[in-house]
Protein backbone atom coordinates (compact mmCIF):
# COMPACT_ATOMS: atom_id res chain seq x y z
CA UNK A 1 0.00 0.00 0.00
CA UNK A 2 1.43 3.52 -0.75
CA UNK A 3 -0.23 6.71 0.04
CA UNK A 4 -2.70 6.82 -2.43
CA UNK A 5 -4.21 3.69 -1.60
CA UNK A 6 -3.08 -0.28 -1.97
CA UNK A 7 -1.08 -1.17 -5.30
CA UNK A 8 -2.87 -2.66 -8.01
CA UNK A 9 -1.26 -5.51 -10.69
CA UNK A 10 -2.52 -5.98 -14.05
CA UNK A 11 -4.51 -9.47 -12.65
CA UNK A 12 -6.29 -7.10 -10.19
CA UNK A 13 -7.30 -4.81 -13.04
CA UNK A 14 -7.96 -7.72 -14.97
CA UNK A 15 -10.85 -9.62 -12.23
CA UNK A 16 -12.17 -5.63 -11.74
CA UNK A 17 -13.35 -5.10 -14.90
CA UNK A 18 -14.90 -8.86 -15.17
CA UNK A 19 -16.80 -7.93 -12.14
CA UNK A 20 -17.49 -4.85 -13.31
CA UNK A 21 -19.19 -6.19 -16.28
CA UNK A 22 -21.17 -8.88 -14.34
CA UNK A 23 -20.41 -9.15 -10.50
CA UNK A 24 -22.31 -12.26 -10.06
CA UNK A 25 -19.31 -14.27 -11.83
CA UNK A 26 -18.25 -16.65 -9.16
CA UNK A 27 -14.64 -17.24 -8.36
CA UNK A 28 -14.06 -20.27 -10.53
CA UNK A 29 -15.81 -18.67 -13.57
CA UNK A 30 -13.55 -15.78 -12.88
CA UNK A 31 -10.48 -18.14 -12.58
CA UNK A 32 -11.18 -19.40 -15.79
CA UNK A 33 -11.43 -16.06 -17.40
CA UNK A 34 -8.09 -14.96 -15.73
CA UNK A 35 -6.28 -18.62 -16.47
CA UNK A 36 -5.28 -18.39 -12.86
CA UNK A 37 -6.52 -20.62 -9.91
CA UNK A 38 -9.64 -20.41 -7.91
CA UNK A 39 -7.85 -19.72 -4.72
CA UNK A 40 -5.75 -16.96 -6.08
CA UNK A 41 -8.88 -15.03 -7.32
CA UNK A 42 -10.36 -15.51 -4.13
CA UNK A 43 -7.83 -13.93 -2.21
CA UNK A 44 -7.13 -11.33 -4.54
CA UNK A 45 -10.96 -10.69 -4.65
CA UNK A 46 -11.22 -11.01 -1.09
CA UNK A 47 -8.59 -8.35 -0.24
CA UNK A 48 -9.68 -5.92 -2.76
CA UNK A 49 -12.98 -5.91 -0.78
CA UNK A 50 -10.97 -5.89 2.85
CA UNK A 51 -9.05 -2.26 1.09
CA UNK A 52 -12.65 -0.89 0.47
CA UNK A 53 -11.91 -1.14 -3.36
CA UNK A 54 -14.45 -3.37 -4.17
CA UNK A 55 -17.83 -2.38 -2.04
CA UNK A 56 -20.50 -4.28 -3.26
CA UNK A 57 -22.00 -5.91 -5.81
CA UNK A 58 -25.55 -4.07 -7.56
CA UNK A 59 -27.80 -5.18 -9.92
CA UNK A 60 -28.71 -3.13 -12.83
CA UNK A 61 -32.61 -2.64 -13.09
CA UNK A 62 -34.70 -1.17 -16.01
CA UNK A 63 -36.97 0.79 -14.06
CA UNK A 64 -39.37 1.29 -16.84
CA UNK A 65 -39.61 -2.20 -16.81
CA UNK A 66 -40.27 -2.18 -13.13
CA UNK A 67 -43.60 1.01 -13.70
CA UNK A 68 -40.89 3.93 -13.03
CA UNK A 69 -41.22 5.79 -16.35
CA UNK A 70 -39.40 8.67 -15.10
CA UNK A 71 -35.65 8.54 -13.73
CA UNK A 72 -34.97 11.95 -12.29
CA UNK A 73 -32.15 13.69 -11.78
CA UNK A 74 -31.95 16.34 -8.92
CA UNK A 75 -29.05 19.12 -8.34
CA UNK A 76 -29.17 20.68 -5.58
CA UNK A 77 -27.21 22.76 -2.79
CA UNK A 78 -27.88 22.45 0.97
CA UNK A 79 -27.11 24.64 4.21
CA UNK A 80 -24.19 22.85 5.78
CA UNK A 81 -26.05 22.40 9.05
CA UNK A 82 -28.49 20.24 6.99
CA UNK A 83 -26.26 17.74 5.40
CA UNK A 84 -26.01 15.11 7.44
CA UNK A 85 -29.49 14.60 8.46
CA UNK A 86 -30.60 14.96 4.71
CA UNK A 87 -28.05 12.21 3.46
CA UNK A 88 -29.22 10.14 5.90
CA UNK A 89 -32.54 10.33 5.35
CA UNK A 90 -31.93 9.74 1.64
CA UNK A 91 -30.17 7.37 2.12
CA UNK A 92 -32.89 5.23 3.83
CA UNK A 93 -35.05 6.17 0.89
CA UNK A 94 -36.15 3.42 -1.53
CA UNK A 95 -37.15 5.87 -4.61
CA UNK A 96 -33.21 7.53 -4.18
CA UNK A 97 -31.16 5.43 -6.24
CA UNK A 98 -27.77 7.53 -5.72
CA UNK A 99 -26.46 10.40 -3.75
CA UNK A 100 -23.50 12.28 -4.99
CA UNK A 101 -21.55 14.98 -3.70
CA UNK A 102 -20.32 16.60 -7.07
CA UNK A 103 -18.33 19.76 -8.21
CA UNK A 104 -19.89 22.50 -9.93
CA UNK A 105 -22.01 25.18 -8.94
CA UNK A 106 -24.73 22.53 -7.52
CA UNK A 107 -22.90 20.06 -5.17
CA UNK A 108 -25.16 17.56 -4.92
CA UNK A 109 -27.02 15.15 -7.01
CA UNK A 110 -29.66 12.52 -6.43
CA UNK A 111 -31.25 10.30 -8.24
CA UNK A 112 -35.18 9.29 -8.08
CA UNK A 113 -37.02 7.09 -9.81
CA UNK A 114 -41.05 8.10 -9.67
CA UNK A 115 -44.11 6.94 -12.10
CA UNK A 116 -44.25 10.18 -13.85
CA UNK A 117 -42.05 13.48 -13.88
CA UNK A 118 -44.80 14.47 -11.42
CA UNK A 119 -44.34 11.92 -8.71
CA UNK A 120 -40.46 12.87 -8.94
CA UNK A 121 -41.37 16.37 -8.77
CA UNK A 122 -43.84 15.87 -5.51
CA UNK A 123 -41.57 13.52 -3.91
CA UNK A 124 -38.94 16.06 -3.36
CA UNK A 125 -41.28 19.08 -3.06
CA UNK A 126 -42.60 16.94 -0.18
CA UNK A 127 -39.18 15.03 0.92
CA UNK A 128 -36.35 17.19 0.61
CA UNK A 129 -37.44 20.70 0.99
CA UNK A 130 -37.46 20.02 4.52
CA UNK A 131 -33.87 20.40 4.46
CA UNK A 132 -33.71 23.74 3.09
CA UNK A 133 -32.43 22.47 -0.22
CA UNK A 134 -31.76 25.30 -2.65
CA UNK A 135 -30.38 26.24 -6.24
CA UNK A 136 -32.20 23.19 -7.48
CA UNK A 137 -32.76 21.75 -11.17
CA UNK A 138 -34.28 18.62 -11.70
CA UNK A 139 -33.85 16.87 -15.32
CA UNK A 140 -35.08 13.34 -16.50
CA UNK A 141 -33.43 11.05 -18.04
CA UNK A 142 -34.33 10.43 -21.59
CA UNK A 143 -32.46 7.53 -22.42
CA UNK A 144 -29.51 5.37 -20.64
CA UNK A 145 -26.97 3.15 -21.68
CA UNK A 146 -25.03 0.71 -19.57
Amino acid sequence: MNDRGPVLDELDYKILKLLEEDCTLTYKEVAEKVNRSLWTVRDRIELMKMNGIVRGCKAVLDYRKMGYMCKGILFFNIPAEYIERAIEFMKSQEVIKSIMIISGDRRFAVTIVGRDASEVRNYVLKNLTKFKIYNTELDCVLEEYV
